[in-house]
Formats: structure tokens, C-alpha cells, sequence
């Protein structure tokens, strides 16, 4: 519970007002994020990309890939899930997806956006070990060591902190499973749809730690 001098009525407390879903749902509030990703156009390729700003309506997302008004992609965004839209509208550094979503999953959406605008505002710790940076340069090789026979794949990094990333990637992996993420040796330790979290073998140095950085 927030103590009382972070009330909405004190002076102090009017900087620390939490985000809320508007009632009014015509124009539904949108919230600064820094989420990386990795979506499908309908020609079946896939890209990567980082939103910058979402609400339970759309997406804008910061990508390189050609895409064309209209066009409906099919994505996954660590913290957000899994999502489905169309293209509304393209910009200089990426575009605008309007989300084809149900109630629940609406609900969904606004309960993560709760949550990081939450923590943005009152400056909370994420539920990780250690803070974590989405890499300007996500692309990535993953190789599974544990399966001879699995063919190395291209991947999208989501996020690294200084133990472990999250890497969208297709291919069967299971929980245990050694990998080689670019150079960088590694354990799955969760599993997700479009995905896999792994952990590191050996931590990141403090000093090599940023969005420049490769694995």
C-alpha cells in the first residue's frame, strides 16, 4: 500500500499519480515502453523490433522491415505476449499496428501497461536479478548443443541482463538444453511461445554491458 504522502490530495503525492485506463475508451491512454520483439508479416518472414508505445489499441514499433499499410502481422513482445494486427500506419523508424484483440485479451494488455507505467512512475525493480537493456543490434545465431541434429537458426534478442536474455527464436528446445547464442554460451531455463529464456554461464561484464553490446 502506498504510504499517505504519496496521496493523489497532498502536494507531494500530485507528481505520483498512477496510470489508469481512462474511461473514456474512444481514446484509450498510451503508455511509454522499451519492449523488444520479434513479428511475422504475410509473406511469412520474420523481423524483429522494440515498442516504443502501447496502449489496448496499438502498437507503435520501432523495426526496420517493409511493410505496407494494411498488412496484418502476427508478433511476440516480452511482458506483452503474444499479439495480432493490422498496419495502420508506417513512420520514419518503424509503424503503427492496430491490435485485433479480445476482451480478455484486452484486459491483458492493460493490466501489463498498468504495471509498467506503474513502475516507470514510482520507480519499482523489476521481478529479474538485474537490470536489463534491449541491444540495439538484436540479431543473433542460436546453435542447440543439445541436439545434433537441429540446425543453427537466426534469432532476435528481446533483452539481456547480466545473467541470462531472452532470444525469439523458432525451433524445439526444451528446458536444460545447451545453446550457443553467437559466441556466448548458455542454458535454457524457460521455454515460451516464440522463445526461450537462457542464462548465461558465465556473467556479462559490468563494463560490457549495454545496448551496443553483442553476445
Amino acid at each position: 500500500m502506498l504510504p499517505n504522502t504519496l496521496s493523489a490530495n497532498s502536494p507531494q503525492g500530485a507528481q505520483f499519480r498512477l496510470f489508469r485506463i481512462a474511461g473514456d475508451r474512444r481514446a484509450p491512454p498510451r503508455v511509454k515502453i522499451q519492449v523488444g520483439g520479434r513479428f511475422m508479416l504475410e509473406d511469412r518472414t520474420e523481423h524483429g523490433g522494440t515498442a516504443i508505445e502501447a496502449s489496448i489499441r496499438a502498437f507503435r514499433i520501432v523495426s526496420d522491415a517493409d511493410v505496407r499499410i494494411g498488412e496484418r502481422i502476427v508478433g511476440y513482445f516480452d511482458t506483452l505476449g503474444r499479439i495480432e494486427g493490422t498496419v495502420e500506419r508506417v513512420t520514419e523508424d518503424g509503424f503503427a499496428v492496430e491490435l485485433a484483440t479480445t476482451l480478455r485479451k484486452r484486459d491483458k494488455i492493460a493490466a501489463q501497461l498498468i504495471w509498467l507505467a506503474n513502475r516507470e512512475i514510482l520507480g519499482l525493480p523489476e521481478d529479474r536479478r538485474h537490470d536489463r537493456v534491449v541491444p540495439r543490434d538484436p540479431r543473433v545465431m542460436v546453435r542447440n548443443l543439445s541436439n545434433s541434429l537441429a540446425p543453427t537458426v537466426a534469432g532476435h534478442i528481446i533483452d539481456i541482463s547480466l545473467s541470462g536474455t531472452s532470444v525469439s527464436v523458432r525451433g524445439d528446445f526444451k528446458r536444460g538444453d545447451e545453446l550457443i547464442l553467437g559466441t556466448t554460451p548458455a542454458r535454457v531455463v524457460r521455454v515460451f511461445d516464440g522463445g526461450v529464456a537462457a542464462e548465461f554461464r558465465a556473467p556479462v561484464p559490468e563494463r560490457m554491458f549495454s545496448p551496443d553490446m553483442h553476445l
